[in-house]
């Protein structure tokens, strides 16, 4: 029941984030231009905003390879196609759990290694996007004029962030939450995970989180620069606020893979038309910014995946 409940909302939000997109498509009166075509189009911020792909996911890969090393020394060029490895099987598992097994599969021993040390950086990540995105609302509300509508989507994502911190931090001890993790994945995977947790210090995770934060920075910095180019009148603190926030909702929203871009379009649809009547451009920024950091990434990845596999077999 629970999972079909989850299947349930997945739908639901898909139905209603692609109806919101075809609903702006339909209803705004410019003309639905293609951004390459563009007056304000840059090739040369263009080859920026793809070059930044590298970055990205170069620091994914060495955050990775730090939380392995602590297990299992990997070179960097390994930690580089486990990552790849892990993005075509995220896209075709629910909730992206194949992204784990990916990444298993270039290390020589210890899949357990790779789920703890992937779900730490992904944690890190996650805690990237909320302060990001608090500091987005508390910019919005400040210093900006803001629609009804996304004030109140801004306080109540900023309830769930202070709800989530407090939960952590009231219930980390806890006994009746190792009852649970117990129950959950079992008692010799929690006796794996807690010997994991005992390796890492916290230079560690400061380490993570830092690099967490630039990872952040870098594809806030492509949507920026993209939007900047093609809509030069919106202020910096503009693009700020609509591009954390943006990634704020998107992050809490449940949803699945053939609506993520959907959800990630429309949300930045949603904000930015507080700030421009442009928001064609927006879907079309969002839309190419996936591209780049998801579809180009994963392509390669799976040209890794299937060597790996040829390798294996011989």
């Amino acid at each position: 029941m629970r999972k079909i409940g989850e299947w349930l909302l997945k739908i639901i939000v898909f139905i209603v984030v692609w109806g919101y997109v075809v609903y702006q498509f339909m209803t705004m009166e410019q003309d639905v231009t293609v951004i390459f075509t563009d007056e304000h189009f840059s090739v040369s911020i263009f080859l920026v905003v793809c070059a930044l792909l590298f970055f990205n996911w170069g620091l994914e890969a060495r955050k990775w390879q730090l939380l392995v090393n602590r297990s299992q020394p990997i070179s960097f060029g390994k930690a580089v196609s486990g990552v790849l490895v892990g993005l075509p099987l995220a896209l075709i598992t629910p909730n992206r759990i194949g992204e784990i097994g990916g990444r298993a599969i270039v290390l020589e021993k210890g899949y357990k290694d790779a789920v703890f040390a992937t779900f730490l950086g992904s944690l890190m990540q996650f805690s990237s996007t909320l302060l990001f995105g608090v500091l987005g609302v508390v910019l919005y509300l400040v210093f900006l004029p803001h629609t009804q509508a996304i004030e109140s989507a801004s306080w109540i994502s900023l309830c769930v962030v202070v709800v989530c911190a407090v939960v952590v931090f009231v219930c980390k001890d806890q006994r009746w939450l190792k009852f649970v993790c117990l129950r959950v994945i079992g008692k010799n995977f929690y006796r794996k995970l807690m010997q994991l947790i005992h390796i890492y210090n916290v230079k560690d995770v400061l380490k993570t989180l830092l690099m967490s934060l630039l990872r952040y920075c870098v594809f806030s910095l492509q949507f920026m620069l993209l939007i900047s180019m093609l809509i030069p009148e919106l202020s910096f603190v503009e693009l700020f606020v609509g591009i954390t926030l943006t990634y704020l909702f998107t992050t809490i929203i449940p949803t699945s893979v053939l609506g993520e871009i959907g959800i990630r379009g429309s949300v930045a649809m949603f904000i930015f038309e507080a700030f421009t009547p442009q928001v064609a451009i927006i879907f079309q920024v969002s839309l190419l910014i996936w591209i780049i950091n998801i579809v180009v990434p994963t392509l390669i990845g799976s040209v890794i995946l299937l060597n790996v596999r040829k390798r294996k077999k011989q």
